[in-house]
């Protein structure tokens, strides 16, 4: 029989299987409109005026991050039951994840929008509210989104090596993949190696596989 914690695990794990594929197609349709050749003041203007495609983006990945905080605290209460010393090892991250990544997406959808209208017009603190603007990999909170996905990266390490140890290869082996290419992209963002960068991105896209198979795998029976 299926536990109501594998019950509860696949249930959140399929809402946030829903808003990553949300923020993937946001994501790009939103980055697609930045151009290579962009200064500052083109960040400033673009964050100044967000359109829908933007605020729906920044909306949806808090939420998403939200629902991934409560996703990993559910596994953590399902992988405990075989070892809580590494169960416990995973969790102590995520609320380190969680503040710096609510920070970093939270402050884009009002905060950082007003701060830029309010530069562009004032000539006053635009350097500083360059570096708050998620978008530009450079830039402080840029920095701080990386470090959130790198710190996620170490829990996903440990939780998916659990998972495999309880016969959840397929999605087990997916999340620790997923956490490797997060601290990757996080050492290329470090190193400013546009290649090692794209880590974070490729990171996020085995997220939403090892998302499709912990609802499968959460779907037979207990281990």
């Amino acid at each position: 029989m299926i536990s109501q914690i594998e019950k509860h695990i696949r249930v959140i794990a399929f809402t946030a299987l829903l808003l990553t594929v949300t923020w993937l197609v946001f994501m790009g349709i939103s980055m697609s409109q930045i151009q290579s050749a962009w200064t500052d003041i083109d960040y400033l203007e673009w964050v100044s005026q967000p359109d829908i495609f933007y605020l729906i983006n920044y909306i949806n990945v808090t939420v998403l991050t939200v629902v991934v905080i409560v996703l990993f605290t559910v596994l953590f209460n399902y992988l405990s039951e075989r070892n809580k010393t590494l169960a416990i090892l995973g969790i102590v991250f995520i609320p380190i994840y969680g503040v710096l990544n609510l920070t970093c997406y939270s402050i884009q959808i009002s905060v950082v929008p007003l701060m830029a209208a309010k530069s562009l017009n004032t000539s006053n603190d635009a350097l500083f509210v360059v570096e708050l603007i998620q978008a530009i990999n450079h830039s402080s909170i840029g920095f701080i989104n990386g470090l959130a996905y790198a710190v996620l990266g170490i829990t996903s390490i440990i939780y998916g090596y659990m998972l495999m140890k309880r016969a959840k290869k397929v999605s087990g082996s997916l999340l620790l993949l997923n956490g490797v290419l997060c601290i990757i992209g996080f050492v290329g963002y470090i190193l400013q190696n546009k290649v090692l960068s794209t880590g974070v991105l490729l990171g996020g896209i085995v997220f939403l596989l090892s998302l499709i198979f912990i609802v499968i795998d959460f779907n037979k029976s207990r281990d």
